[in-house]
């Protein structure tokens, strides 16, 4: 990433027990120290969330560091400072989906091969050679999939989020992102049913 730390470690400690609201307002304020700490506090999360996403490290880097230019730029847009971080994974997720729309782009125009994802960049050292197969088996299944239903099926099943939280993230109802989860689900299915 490119974000550089500049807040000394004892300044930062002393934002550590002040919730997302509290550090928003700070940072609203022109704190900018109050900026690095919910950096600090969500990168984990974000680039994590990325990475599984888009299964790409490059790529999620670059969605991380620019999720949290765009919401640190309109932090004042942000109605309810104490969902700082639920805004701030919609904003990422949004830039996963703008992703995936140009890799299919790419890949209708000849620009990129269907496996381009490297896979091998989230595999552990000690995956399997089959867990691996099947790995592959799901990431080309997920890459024929909608980005909506992507989206979806992976903010649950991959990151574990409540469904209430992805629908937010999503930005659409209850029972729609039921129903994309459900339609990736089955897709999956037949894909790697196949296949297999």
């Amino acid at each position: 990433m490119t974000y550089v730390s500049v807040a000394p470690a004892a300044h930062l400690r002393s934002w550590r027990g002040q919730d997302d609201a509290t550090l928003v307002g700070r940072v609203l304020e022109g704190d900018r120290w109050a900026s690095e700490a919910l950096y600090r506090r969500h990168v984990r999360r974000i680039a994590a969330t990325a990475l599984r996403m888009l299964g790409d490290r490059s790529e999620a880097e670059d969605v991380t560091q620019d999720a949290f230019v765009e919401a640190l730029e309109s932090l004042e847009q942000l109605r309810d400072p104490s969902k700082f971080r639920a805004w701030l994974l919609r904003i990422a997720v949004r830039k996963v989906q703008r992703r995936f729309r140009r890799r299919k782009l790419r890949r209708m125009i000849g620009l990129a091969n269907e496996g381009d994802t490297p896979l091998e960049s989230v595999l552990s050292q000690g995956t399997s050679p089959e867990e691996a197969a099947e790995l592959r088996l799901l990431r080309d299944a997920l890459e024929r999939l909608r980005a909506s239903e992507r989206t979806a099926w992976c903010l649950r099943h991959i990151e574990g989020y409540p469904l209430a939280e992805v629908a937010s993230v999503c930005g659409c109802s209850l029972a729609t992102v039921k129903r994309r989860i459900e339609a990736a689900q089955m897709r999956i299915d037949r894909h790697v049913g196949a296949l297999s």
